[in-house]
């Protein structure tokens, strides 16, 4: 399973070849709901007057394009309230570290990793990411397993 961050640093090209490459078989891959939703804001946000703007969407729409309907990982009704309260523990051994939950923004980044966590355990699948809330996740679900990479 993808993670957000494993897109935008293989779009931008950074982070590792193998980004590129697991973006080359896109269509094996698996993706949570809320790595679309993510993968989708830009839509919303670019200004649609930007220079760059059109050539940055066409690159997310090609990109959107080849991810399977069913290869798409959606919330149950069950994993909203479970996403919460990981979420909210994940913040709490945060608390006082380097990196704090402070805004609403934060929040709800924090809850769309969890989904996505959710979504890994339930499918069996590892995880691949550069995120480190995902190794606090590990640590509070110990059947989760990620790939790290920088």
């Amino acid at each position: 399973m993808l993670d957000t961050n494993v897109f935008i640093h293989a779009l931008a090209g950074r982070g590792p070849a193998e980004l590129r490459t697991l973006l080359a078989n896109l269509p094996l891959a698996l993706v949570s709901g809320p790595v679309m939703a993510e993968l989708s804001w830009p839509r919303g946000r670019l200004d649609p007057g930007h220079a760059d703007t059109a050539a940055v969407l066409a690159r997310y729409g090609d990109l959107l394009a080849r991810i399977s309907p069913s290869k798409i990982l959606l919330p149950e009704a069950a994993d909203w309230s479970r996403a919460g309260e990981l979420a909210g523990r994940a913040a709490r051994g945060i608390a006082g570290g380097a990196r704090s939950i402070r805004t609403a923004f934060d929040r709800v980044e924090l809850i769309h990793d969890a989904l996505t966590a959710l979504a890994a355990l339930r499918a069996g699948a590892t995880l691949v990411t550069s995120d480190g809330d995902f190794d606090l996740f590990q640590q509070l679900e110990p059947g989760l397993e990620a790939v790290f990479y920088e």
